[in-house]
């Protein structure tokens, strides 16, 4: 009796082995069937965007690994959860850190969920519109996944199709120039989806959004006049206030980001309690109750109405920004990732690059100033480039304040050798889980410079 419980115990420790890897979803043994028709590839596709609300992407962990690592956020519980969080501060994270092999997991998986969506999508029997909508939404997930991996981490294994557990554990990184074509790719495909959708499918992936972070992502690749020509239709719209606009913050978060013109995507939530728990955390959390705002209240202009939005929080305490009215004793809202008032700052970024001075870019920069209750600057204010350039900075920082960009913006802008002198240069990355390291036959390349293999 014992050696059969013994061959039963071994038999499951090593095939789970080589299961760890496959990713597949539970249904797996039904696999083939399930992806045979539009109402299948419709569940995956809804699977793909649950994903993004993981506690390990923009339910939590996003906003230690984008946000505590900049300077909006401090940790103020050190030894909480063996000091995980903590290190991701003060940079002392090393490829154990979980936080690190959550996430990567969980960007993986919906970059898997959406291959096989892209992988089935053609051979389904479906109109050209059916086709081009699922396919367009898998697209934009699958850039968005890509787009935070390779902020994240840089070189990364680009994976395109389903994968056998052989071929992912010879899998290779993948230079930082290929993963962002792929991601420029998958966003023209998106481009093709619908400028709206009907109410009852509110919050599924636009034009306007693909093209948003299309112009994001040739932003970090410093292409600007790629940049303008994305955003310029959609800055048109932004103006004529229909379906998109600039609203003030304080009439957008925190109860009403479900129905602001302001938000162009987000990843989102059901209210009021509905729904799997372990998604309910979607707003900021102050992960093991230790986290405060440290965004200075002094940044702000007088009359600014972003101010009390990120006032410094106690232990515990969530910032107003996110702290959404509460139903049937749940806080709910959504987590925005691609924002109007990020579009006409992204635009004037670019037309100053581009060409300085610039009275379009300056009218831009005022939209979203005199929205958060400001005067206009003039031209005059700003006797150069640089200075323009400091100034577009600045309101992403208070802006965009923790919606998962300013570390981003620190690493991009070059600020973080200002910011930062005294941290080794190398940080400016994180290292690629060791879990990873492991799972491949050949880790050789694998890990990011400054970092023990």
């Amino acid at each position: 009796m014992k050696k059969n419980i013994l061959f039963i115990c071994l038999l499951v420790l090593f095939t789970g082995c080589d299961s760890f890897l496959d990713l597949k979803p539970i249904d797996y043994p039904v696999e083939d069937n399930f992806y045979s028709d539009v109402k299948g590839l419709e569940g995956a596709l809804i699977g793909a965007y649950d994903e993004l609300q993981s506690t390990d992407q923009y339910g939590a962990k996003f906003q230690t690994l984008m946000e505590m690592r900049g300077d909006n956020i401090l940790n103020n519980n050190s030894g909480a959860s063996g000091g995980i969080t903590y290190q991701i501060e003060v940079f002392t994270e090393t490829p154990a850190n979980s936080n690190l092999s959550g996430s990567w997991l969980s960007l993986y998986n919906v970059i898997y969920r959406c291959n096989l969506i892209l992988q089935n999508v053609e051979t389904v029997k479906m109109t050209d519109d059916q086709r081009n909508k699922i396919a367009g939404q898998a697209s934009f997930i699958r850039a968005l996944s890509y787009f935070n991996v390779v902020r994240l981490w840089g070189k990364a294994p680009l994976i395109t199709k389903v994968q056998t557990v052989e071929e992912a554990r010879n899998n290779k990184r993948a230079e930082v120039n290929a993963i962002y074509e792929q991601i420029i790719q998958d966003l023209e495909v998106a481009k093709k989806l619908p400028a709206s959708w009907a109410d009852s499918e509110k919050g599924r992936v636009t034009s306007y959004a693909a093209q948003a972070l299309l112009a994001k992502v040739y932003l970090y690749r410093g292409r600007f006049a790629d940049v303008v020509t994305e955003l310029t239709p959609v800055v048109e719209t932004v103006k004529k206030g229909s379906v998109l606009a600039l609203v003030p913050m304080n009439q957008t978060f925190p109860g009403n980001l479900k129905t602001s013109k302001d938000i162009i995507f987000a990843v989102q939530y059901l209210k009021g309690g509905v729904g799997e728990s372990v998604h309910q955390n979607n707003r900021y959390r102050n992960n093991d109750n230790g986290n405060v705002i440290s965004l200075e209240q002094s940044e702000f202009e007088s009359g600014d109405i972003r101010k009390a939005m990120v006032a410094p929080t106690g232990n515990g305490e969530r910032p107003q920004k996110f702290n959404a009215p509460a139903e049937n004793n749940e806080t709910s809202g959504d987590f925005p990732v691609l924002r109007c008032a990020e579009v006409m700052l992204m635009y004037a970024e670019a037309l100053n690059e581009t060409s300085f001075p610039n009275a379009e870019a300056l009218a831009a920069l005022n939209a979203v100033r005199i929205n958060a209750g400001l005067v206009a600057k003039k031209a005059a204010d700003f006797e150069s480039k640089e200075a323009f350039r400091a100034a577009v900075y600045k309101e992403r920082r208070l802006e965009l304040a923790l919606e998962c960009d300013r570390w981003f913006d620190i690493v991009r802008t070059n600020q973080f050798e200002v910011i930062y002198n005294m941290i080794p240069a190398y940080r400016k990355l994180y290292p690629v889980p060791q879990e990873e390291l492991e799972n491949v036959y050949d880790p050789t390349g694998w890990q990011n410079d400054g970092y023990t293999l």
